[in-house]
């Protein structure tokens, strides 16, 4: 039998949490959550969002759309024309231009190339923004580059390009095409760019938005920038994450992590802070403003039951990855939209509400017209009945004399109500519509049944430990081991 002192235990149990220490990079957390890689770039997409909207108050049509199209502030990359590579430029090596522009090989290149694309590490911000800042940014009259420490000549042109939130959907049928719930979406609208066509109608003045007035286009713009565009691609990573994942392997799951990682990012976005308690413009701040509307604020702090119950599984869906346990993720993504679903029932709801029965014009016509037409393809694939009794009183381009009335909201609510148990939520989670305190408008309080059982967290019996952010604290792998020898070192003691 081998014997081991207890000093020696105790040595190897301290080197354990020294190379542990040495290895676990800590991130900048997102709103509670703990990424398990660097998502910095990816979290600072919702800026743009927020640049959008401060152009809408205008408007300012055009500012908008350069900002939507171009970007600016997030996934800086420069697409640099050189002379032919005399050899491989690795991915990940440095790539310098004297002491202004800075960055890093984003993918490798071969000998004989004569364009590389570099990730900036300098600050670059052009694209769409209004305010540019290109003192970090490569130039074509810089100067000589170097890749690697290895002069590679002066480059005859720089492109400058970056992450767009119109990207999210004009690359999605490319990218999503095969994924569960872009495929409802694209079944129900045509076409694999639906999102992007109805932002671009409300800022062009064409298509769905070829009759409203500048309330009406402001809010579709905007509206379905964040909730489309965004709520769609934040599923796409997490589709990504698990069907890249490599099941019972420990150490080969980085990539699959790291794009679980940016669905959160692009989820909360930087604006929400380390906490969560900023005031955000992405899906977060969604579920947080519409649970006051709802009296579904039940959190610590206040903060939405949904993102409470979103930020545990954010968590449990990392460490799965992590673990290679790819099968115990998949669950746990279905369980993410039907949560991520509710703020856009309940806006629909709200603003329907809105123009039945509180003289609601243009403005709320449009904002839930917005709010439904981001929900309707999973409504439609549970009951094509329902979505038709919403969309036939909710949808952008029909006659105003349509429009939601005090004798169809009832159908309308009910519709929708319809489908929670499909929809995998309940009556409990969208709540009814608040008038003040803990009163509810007239035939808007919280309907009754609605598939109450369904527990989203998997765990109906242990709460973890959670923030005012609803994220939770979960053991890495290396805090675990390092208890698992601190209880046998204590152990030897017995």
């Amino acid at each position: 039998m081998l014997k081991v002192s207890r000093g020696a235990c105790f040595l190897a149990l301290l080197a354990k949490g020294v190379q542990g220490d040495a290895h676990e990079k800590k991130y900048a957390l997102i709103a509670g959550y703990e990424p398990g890689s660097d998502v910095t770039q990816h979290n600072m997409l919702d800026l743009d969002q927020a640049e959008m909207e401060t152009h809408l108050k205008t408007p300012s049509y055009d500012k908008a759309s350069a900002i939507y199209n171009l970007g600016g502030n997030s996934g800086a990359k420069a697409e640099i024309t050189v002379s032919a590579l005399a050899a491989d430029a690795a991915k990940g090596a440095e790539v310098k231009q004297g002491t202004v522009g800075i960055g890093k090989m984003k993918s490798a290149a071969a000998a004989g190339a004569t364009m590389i694309t570099v990730s900036y590490k300098s600050v670059c911000k052009e694209g769409g923004l209004d305010t540019k800042d290109v003192s970090g940014c490569f130039t074509a009259g810089g100067g000589a580059i170097t890749v690697g420490g290895v002069d590679i000549g002066a480059p005859t042109a720089v492109v400058n390009k970056y992450r767009t939130l119109a990207g999210f959907s004009t690359a999605a049928e490319k990218k999503m095409t095969g994924q569960e719930y872009f495929d409802i979406y694209k079944a129900y609208f045509g076409p694999g760019d639906y999102a992007h066509q109805r932002v671009m109608a409300a800022l062009d003045k064409t298509g769905i938005c070829g009759a409203c007035d500048d309330a009406a286009r402001v809010q579709i713009a905007k509206k379905t920038s964040a909730y489309m565009n965004v709520w769609m691609y934040v599923i796409r990573e997490f589709e990504d994450a698990i069907a890249d994942c490599k099941a019972g392997c420990i150490d080969c799951n980085d990539d699959p992590v790291h794009a679980w990682d940016e669905g959160v990012a692009f989820y909360a976005g930087s604006l929400e802070g380390t906490d969560g308690s900023g005031s955000g413009k992405m899906l977060h701040a969604l579920a947080d403003k519409r649970c006051k509307n709802f009296g579904t604020c039940t959190a610590a702090g206040g903060g939405s039951q949904v993102n409470e119950e979103l930020f545990k599984l954010f968590t449990k869906g990392k460490v799965a990855l992590q673990q290679g346990k790819c099968d115990d993720a998949k669950p746990l993504k279905k369980s993410i939209v039907e949560l991520m679903s509710v703020p856009l029932v309940q806006g629909s709801l709200r603003y329907a509400y809105k123009v039945a029965k509180l003289q609601g014009g243009s403005k709320e016509f449009a904002e839930g017209a917005a709010f439904s037409a981001a929900i309707l393809p999973r409504v439609h694939n549970c009951d094509a009945a329902a979505a038709k009794t919403i969309s036939d009183t909710m949808n952008m381009e029909i006659d105003k004399s349509a429009w939601v009335s005090a004798d169809t909201y009832p159908a309308v609510k009910k519709a929708f109500e319809s489908t929670y148990a499909c929809l995998g939520i309940t009556c409990a989670h969208v709540g009814g519509l608040i008038l003040d305190g803990t009163e509810y408008y007239e035939g808007a309080g919280p309907c009754e049944g609605g598939h109450e059982g369904h527990d989203h967290d998997g765990d109906a019996t242990t709460e973890a430990p959670t923030t005012a952010s609803g994220s939770v604290h979960v053991q890495s792998g290396s805090t675990l081991l390092f208890g698992t020898l601190l209880v046998a070192c204590v152990g030897l003691g017995q």
